[in-house]
């Protein structure tokens, strides 16, 4: 199984980072040399924690690890802006960013990584960033992020309630990969 946990976007919010992700596969669609694997609508969300692959008796320890209410009370998020990763360059990576609320997502993802460390998942090596993935780029041809993402990168998506976390399994399909909730925890009560 491959897992991973996130938290859950409003439609309206969800609509309108797609409708950005639409116009940046028309710009992108400009060079057709740019190969780019862009996420539907449907699995739009705000990454906390990526876990990978794992057995079922590693999967039932995940569950069990993150079932307890996380400690952090609701918030809200708030979505705005785009960029790459890396910032300057050819992209590797299009995001959504997180423009209020990347404290307390960030102390949700110290306690759902804590609560991984139980279960024998290691730790990220990199810095948490929260944002919600647009797209992979897998050859970028001649797109370049500065002109590219051009009247973008300060657009407001709009403010969705953190309330939850979801476990969440990636399962591969014909039409790329589809995300089964698994478990819902919520934030404290």
């Amino acid at each position: 199984m491959r897992l991973f946990v996130g938290v859950e976007l409003v439609p309206g919010v969800v609509d309108a980072v797609a409708s950005c992700g639409e116009e940046l596969r028309r710009r992108a669609a400009r060079d057709q040399r740019a190969r780019m694997t862009w996420v539907p609508a449907d699995r739009l969300h705000v990454t906390v924690r990526f876990i990978g692959e794992v057995d079922a008796s590693q999967a039932e320890a995940i569950r069990s690890a993150l079932a307890p209410d996380v400690s952090v009370p609701p918030f809200e998020l708030a979505i705005a802006g785009v960029g790459t990763f890396p910032e300057h360059g050819a992209p590797r990576v299009v995001w959504a960013g997180v423009s209020a609320g990347a404290a307390a997502l960030a102390s949700v993802e110290a306690e759902v990584s804590t609560r991984l460390d139980r279960s024998g998942v290691a730790r990220e090596p990199r810095p948490y960033h929260p944002h919600v993935t647009l797209a992979r780029v897998r050859e970028p041809g001649g797109v370049r992020t500065a002109t590219w993402l051009a009247g973008l990168t300060e657009r407001r998506f709009g403010v969705s309630p953190a309330n939850a976390i979801t476990l969440f399994e990636s399962r591969p399909s014909p039409q790329g990969h589809i995300y089964v909730a698994l478990q819902r925890t919520p934030l404290a009560r």
